[in-house]
């Protein structure tokens, strides 16, 4: 069966996660990836942690094949855009410039294959104020002012535990960029540049947040708003051993549910009520054990859920009932998140050693035996 994006082939010069997470997907999806890496060390997560086969680096890079190849040098390039006759999409993650001074920018590629669909991620985009400003997801959340109302009600600030504007900000937008340019490319013929920006696709994530903003109807600090904590029906719960529960009661039907199911009718009317319900609500859930609220609410409609670790999640049956997490001999990975029906995603493959199948790709170019073991001996590629 043909995969969704069979016959798709990408050039991917990203590095670390935002990059590598989308053409993780695109793999996932049919499309053969390439990466694109310094001969010398290579993509820098492949030793994240300080561990030389890091285990970050080889969840986000499986499905793929790794081209070690030097672009800094003339005949790197040279190459590099030798190839482009065989590829539809490339993908980079540099802050802006790089790819220019290597001379395979966007304008750069596309004359030698103008089908080609160029993405960029880089932290604040193209051009503007901060575009050759260095940042990681911290930054690019706070200043997106996603972290100014996130964190508790007590009004600290807290960090998510995944890196969201690296991947719903970039990983994700830039997929989508990609996705739409290909479908525009069979009716065009032609490709383009997508530009994505961490920043931006970060601050998007708040459009329907903002709109309250804006008309006065929300306060953007933790714990003040509709969704963060600031009403009763909708937050999460210390129980009695430490843990917590999430109760996200926000339609009345829900919320008179779990106040009826906790004998506490005299709370009904207070759904959106003030810090005196909340904590009422404090008080009942601090009397039963996670495992007793599980246990307790099981067949009660309520939106009322055990906050899990990572570890349990990963064991649990809703995670099971997909395949989400496969057995390997060096450790457990999490699978593809794409259910298609008519395309099914691919069976793992390991993440590529650093110039595993350089020799392979450069076939491509007629290049013989004596050519590549010239390439490498001059560190062009490895």
């Amino acid at each position: 069966m043909a995969l969704a994006l069979s016959g798709v082939r990408a050039l991917d010069l990203s590095m670390n996660l935002p990059g590598p997470y989308m053409t993780w997907l695109m793999a996932l999806l049919g499309a053969e990836v390439v990466k694109v890496e310094n001969p010398e060390g290579g993509d820098y997560a492949r030793v994240l942690a300080g561990r030389k086969n890091s285990p970050y680096f080889n969840a986000v890079n499986r499905n793929k094949k790794s081209l070690a190849l030097n672009l800094k040098h003339p005949k790197g390039r040279d190459i590099f855009l030798k190839l482009l006759d065989h590829y539809d999409v490339v993908v980079e993650g540099f802050r802006p410039g790089t790819m220019e001074r290597f001379g395979l920018g966007y304008h750069d590629v596309c004359k030698v294959n103008p089908r080609i669909i160029y993405v960029s991620i880089s932290g604040y985009g193209q051009d503007g104020p901060y575009r050759m400003r260095a940042g990681h997801d911290i930054n690019y959340l706070a200043l997106a002012g996603i972290l100014g109302m996130t964190g508790s009600r007590d009004g600290d600030l807290a960090l998510s535990g995944i890196q969201v504007a690296d991947l719903a900000g970039g990983s994700l937008m830039a997929l989508v960029g990609l996705l739409a340019a290909l479908f525009q490319r069979e009716r065009t013929g032609e490709g383009q540049f997508v530009d994505t920006s961490m920043f931006h696709g970060s601050f998007s994530l708040a459009t329907m947040v903002f709109a309250g903003v804006d008309q006065g109807l929300e306060e953007p600090l933790p714990g003040k708003m509709l969704l963060n904590g600031r009403f009763p029906c909708y937050g999460l719960y210390r129980t009695s051993d430490g843990a917590y529960m999430s109760l996200g009661a926000l339609e009345f039907k829900f919320w008179e549910n779990f106040c009826r199911a906790v004998g506490r009718e005299d709370l009904v009317p207070e759904q959106f009520g003030g810090p005196e319900t909340v904590a009422a609500l404090q008080e009942i859930f601090a009397s039963r054990s996670r495992a007793d609220w599980i246990e307790f609410l099981k067949d009660v409609d309520a939106c009322c859920e055990p906050v899990l670790t990572l570890d349990e999640a990963a064991e649990s049956e809703l995670v099971a009932a997909v395949g989400m997490v496969h057995r390997r001999a060096d450790g457990r990975v999490l699978g593809s998140p794409l259910r298609l029906s008519k395309s099914p995603a691919l069976e793992d493959t390991p993440a590529p050693a650093l110039g595993e199948h350089s020799r392979e790709v450069l076939s491509q170019l007629g290049l013989k035996t004596d050519d590549l073991d010239e390439l490498a001996r001059q560190g062009i590629i490895c």
